[in-house]
Formats: structure tokens, sequence, C-alpha cells
């Protein structure tokens, strides 16, 4: 792969509600270590680079603000971007000086919202908190004891608590109740409960419809009877083929037109969608991923053969079925009629379309190291490629949940 790829890494930063809030970028190589060949000022210079030669801030991020890891010698010279667009990541090891803190207060000043990142209770941190905005604290460092005597030292100082390292629901759900306002990590696309928790009403409703649509001998005809007499999902459906994700000139009126212009191996993706759209308690953020991870294998899947197009899509949709229902991915699939290849791709990551799979997985994350971007370039797939794929994929899911 070449050096001057986009290398960037996305991670998203949650709220409360488990919504997208922000998303913080990373510098990545992909074909070696990271720590080993760049420094601080190395990896934050190339991500600086790479968005504004190879890409474009506001695309990468849906518009959301990016947290962006500084070091001290890149943070005292001027910045390049647009105050209300980026949250300057001051990282752990920086030294703390009187002109350090006065340029700290200086970009303040103009309208810069200022992170600290993996911060402990040292003496040298404490002339710096009161100009911090928000501090991200690292769970899997502390006890719950230290995470608790952490969270009482920074109630003297007006600043944000950020979750790193979220990994569970109970991670989630006590960092919460100490005070905790922003979220990092998988939390989100894990099941929330322990193996063997009883689906609900609502739950196992969608499933039954989830497998219904899935049915490899259902017909166009009884797809289309199937959304008609569901009020949501025809709603969802004419907002989302009505909007700027198809660009169309003509505005489709009736569910009949939609499945007519879909197809049928479409219409049953999109109808599994917005089946999982009408379960309680999940959030926005959970269909997005959904829609992300789709689109994403379905263009990936051209590498391989274009006649493969609407599996993948629906096996990076389905992907998320063990968030959706808070079960393992393998108790979810169990009830629903879908080939051995997707069943081996979402189960065990196996064939090529597992290796795609776990590509988008890896990618979503920000693990591109771990990525085998050998096998994906026996498929002429390298990670400029991938790179611009996903995050134009990111963009039309952008446009597609907010129909």
């Amino acid at each position: 792969m070449q050096k001057q790829d986009v290398l960037l890494a996305r991670q998203p930063i949650y709220n409360r509600q488990k919504e997208v809030h922000a998303y913080e970028l990373l510098f990545r190589d992909n074909e070696e270590n990271k720590a080993t060949f760049f420094c601080d000022l190395s990896a934050t210079s190339n991500v600086l680079l790479n968005l504004f030669t190879e890409t474009d801030l506001e695309f990468v991020t849906c518009g959301l603000p990016a947290f962006i890891n500084f070091s001290g010698e890149l943070l005292m010279e001027k910045p390049i971007f647009d105050p209300h667009m980026v949250v300057i990541e001051i990282l752990e090891h920086v030294k703390i000086t009187p002109s350090f803190i006065k340029r700290v207060i200086a970009l303040k000043k103009v309208g810069y919202t200022i992170a600290l990142d993996d911060v402990v209770k040292a003496p040298h941190y404490k002339p710096l908190l009161p100009y911090i905005d928000i501090v991200k604290i690292d769970l899997p460092s502390l006890s719950e004891d230290e995470l608790r005597q952490s969270v009482d030292y920074l109630k003297d100082f007006d600043v944000t608590l950020l979750a790193e390292k979220v990994e569970t629901h109970e991670e989630f759900q006590l960092c919460s109740d100490l005070g905790f306002e922003l979220f990092q990590g998988y939390f989100l696309a894990k099941p929330e409960l322990v193996k063997g928790k009883k689906l609900n009403t609502n739950q196992i409703s969608v499933l039954g419809l989830i497998a219904e649509l899935q049915d490899p001998n259902i017909d166009i005809n009884h797809v289309s009877d199937i959304i008609s007499q569901d009020p949501v999902i025809s709603f969802k459906l004419l907002k989302l083929i009505n909007s700027a994700a198809y660009r169309r000139t003509k505005e489709i009126d009736s569910i009949k037109s939609a499945v007519a212009l879909l197809g049928l191996k479409r219409i049953k993706s999109w109808a599994t969608l917005l089946a999982l759209s009408k379960l309680d308690n999940k959030p926005d953020a959970l269909q997005y991923i959904a829609i992300v991870r789709a689109m994403t294998c379905e263009k990936l899947a051209n590498f391989v053969s274009s006649d493969l197009q609407n599996e993948f899509y629906t096996t990076g949709l389905l992907s998320c079925l063990d968030a959706f229902f808070d079960q393992p991915i393998d108790q979810v699939i169990e009830s629903i009629p879908i080939k051995d290849s997707m069943r081996s791709a979402l189960m065990e990551r196996k064939g090529v379309q597992g290796l795609i799979l776990q590509s988008t997985l890896l990618f979503e994350k920000g693990l591109l190291e771990q990525i085998d971007w050998k096998a994906l370039g026996e498929l002429g797939l390298d990670g400029q490629t991938f790179n611009d794929i996903y995050y134009e994929c990111s963009a039309i899911a952008l446009e597609a949940t907010a129909a």
C-alpha cells in the first residue's frame, strides 16, 4: 500500500442517549504497527494532511465534531480548522508549562473545545484543569473504586466526563450513573445482556417478520403485501425511497412503485432494516451502523462478483442482529432461513464473505492494523479504495437514517 493513502480511522463518541455525538479521528498505518513507526506529531500531522488533501472533514464526520489528538508541538501552532468542527485533544504525556497553559487559554478564547486525554490525579495537571472542557478517563486502567475517586476529584472542575473503552452495557450504565456524559467504545454493537435472555413480544414479532422476509421462496407480491399491511414500515419506506440518497426526479408515492424500483432482493433488505427500526429502546445510531455495514459490504462485493451484491448487503445488515435483539448472533439467526455462506460469514467469518464482513467491522472500530490487507489485495482491494468506499457509505447512511 502506498504511504500517501488516506489512513484515517474514525471512532464514534456517543452521548447518554447512545446517539453519535462526535468522532475521534486517528492516524493508522495499514501495513505496520503505528506505535512503532510514528510519533504523536507525525501521526496527527498525517491526519490533518489527509483531511485537507484527500478528503473533507465534514464528510468524514458527517458534520459532527472531530476529536483530534494534538501533541505539545502541534498545539503551539496556529490551528487550521473551524473551532466548531474540531475538539483539540491534549495527549496525557504533554509537558504542562506556563506557556502551554497560556496557549490553551488563547485557543479557548477563539472558540476551541479542549479535551484532556487519559487524565490522572497528578499535581502537574491541576493548573490546566480549569481551562479544560472535556476529560477522557480510560476505564480498563482503573478499578471501580479508582474510577469513583477520579470522578469525585474532577467534580471541583467544570468539565464534561468522557469514558473511554466502554465495552459492555454494564460499564456504560455505571459511568452514566457516575455522571459521565460521553462514551467511547464498542458497547453499542454488542448484546447488552447475557446468553439466554428471553425475547419480549415486540422482539418476537419483529424476528418473525424478518424470518418471513428472508424466506428464499417469497415472491415480490408477498413482500409488497407484508409492507403494505404495516403502516410504520410503509411510511418509513416511502420516506427512505424519496430521500436524497436515491436522487430521483420523480417522487415515489406508493409501495408498489417502491417495490418495482428497488427490486425483490433490495426491497427485502430495506424492509428488514425498517422492521428492526420498530424495536423499542434501540438508538438511531444502531440503524446507522447497520446501513453503513450493509452498504460497505455491498460495494466491496463488486471485487468478488457483482452477482453477490445483494447477498453481501444482507449479511452486513444482519451482522447487527445481536445488538438489536440483545442475544448472541448465532442464537438470533437460528430462526432465519439464510444461505449457508451467509451463516458462515456471520457466525465464523468464513469464506470471502466472512473476510469482507470482518474487514468492515475492523475498519468501523478503527482497528486497521488487524485487517488482512494481503487477502484483500488478492481481490484487488487496497486501503485507499476501502477507505473511500466506507466513507461514501457513511455519508449515504446518514441521509437514509435522517429520512
